[in-house]
């Protein structure tokens, strides 16, 4: 669904994608609707590049000159055992990758939360360069 002629000025800073959603274990996908790619523009674009730079591993893309540097470093921690220094460096991790994004222009909040026996639940509250706040959250 994309925003209507107004709201997609407004918010064209965000940019437009394909809208991602997670399963039941946390693993996002594209959505589609009646066969054809499901289209997201302003905050809830943002909200689908942040989960998606989250999600990707640190320089998965390297191949591309682009995107080299694309990614988060939280999956270098995927073997540390428990401890509050390794919910501390998730919560740095996090926080450096959305600071990077161009259409971010605040890291209000970061709070994890242990789900599972190593599962994480990563809520994330922004603010985009347009002023306007979003929240998110990130199954790991």
């Amino acid at each position: 669904m994309t925003l209507p002629y107004d709201e997609y000025n407004k918010f064209k800073t965000l940019n437009e994608d394909i809208k991602l959603v997670p399963d039941k274990y946390g693993v996002y996908d594209m959505e589609f609707i009646n066969g054809d790619l499901h289209n997201v523009t302003g905050l809830e674009s943002l909200y689908n590049a942040c989960v998606l730079i989250i999600m990707t591993r640190y320089q998965e893309l390297i191949s591309n000159k682009t995107y080299n540097s694309f990614g988060c470093r939280v999956h270098e921690l995927i073997k540390d055992n428990k401890s509050k220094m390794l919910l501390y460096k998730l919560e740095v991790y996090i926080e450096e990758v959305l600071k990077s994004m161009r259409r971010v222009k605040n890291v209000n909040e970061i709070i994890i939360t242990e789900t599972g026996a190593y599962e994480y639940n990563v809520h994330f509250n922004i603010t985009s360069i347009t002023d306007e706040t979003i929240r998110g959250d990130v199954l790991l």
